[in-house]
């Protein structure tokens, strides 16, 4: 792989992730957008998706149908299908904020970020994981650009090793969303981010192993 391989390449998922990440939040105007970003740049990547992204734009859910469906999904009030925080489902006996979400914050801290005060999100929610692989991305896309070839490895195995470690989580939360959500978008939104996450880990030994067995601002780590 060439450097500017590398950079393109690193460039190309940071900015998968950071959509994906926004992705998780509450739906908003700017979501149908959002989406074609997305698939402009994950299809040519991932072949695979765009019969997600069709089925997106087909179903074309009203802005009330969106908001109940994550509402279901992601909030409850009474049973949360698919809680979007890793602790629930590698931390069950302690449920949210257990050991793992404390675990996903010192990666964090050990890349010089914390959660901004105004996030208010757990270290654990999906967005905030993948908006740290975002960052990490383009800290090997920047290394990478400057011809620092130990660096920008360095960050390509921080990504392999935090996904591996703390968001193995991500199988049983798309199969979550996979069977019971009640629009295309949030199925098809889960299966592109497993086929990210699933893909990226498979580009490490670390990563087959686990299969087997500068931010911008308005992010919620800084």
């Amino acid at each position: 792989m060439t450097f500017q391989e590398r950079v393109n390449g690193a460039g190309m998922k940071a900015e998968c992730y950071r959509l994906l990440a926004e992705s998780y939040y509450p739906p908003h105007q700017g979501l149908n957008k959002l989406i074609e970003d997305l698939a402009e740049l994950m299809v040519p990547m991932h072949p695979e998706t765009a019969q997600f992204f069709q089925a997106m734009r087909l179903e074309n859910p009203s802005m009330k149908e969106l908001i109940g469906d994550y509402s279901r999904l992601f909030l409850g009030p009474f049973d949360t299908v698919a809680p979007p925080y890793g602790s629930v489902y590698l931390d069950p006996s302690n449920g949210v904020m257990g050991s793992s979400t404390a675990h996903v914050r010192d990666y964090y801290l050990a890349s010089g970020l914390d959660i901004s005060d105004d996030c208010g999100e757990a270290p654990d929610h999906i967005s905030v994981e993948l908006e740290f692989m975002h960052f990490l991305c383009i800290k090997e896309a920047g290394a990478a650009n400057e011809g620092d070839l130990e660096d920008a490895l360095h960050f390509s195995r921080k990504q392999e090793e935090f996904i591996a470690q703390s968001m193995a989580w991500i199988h049983e939360f798309t199969e979550r969303i996979r069977t019971r959500a009640g629009t295309a978008f949030y199925r098809g939104l889960a299966e592109c981010t497993l086929a990210l996450i699933s893909s990226h880990l498979g580009e490490s030994e670390v990563g087959r192993e686990k299969i087997a067995g500068p931010l911008e601002a308005g992010s919620s780590i800084s």
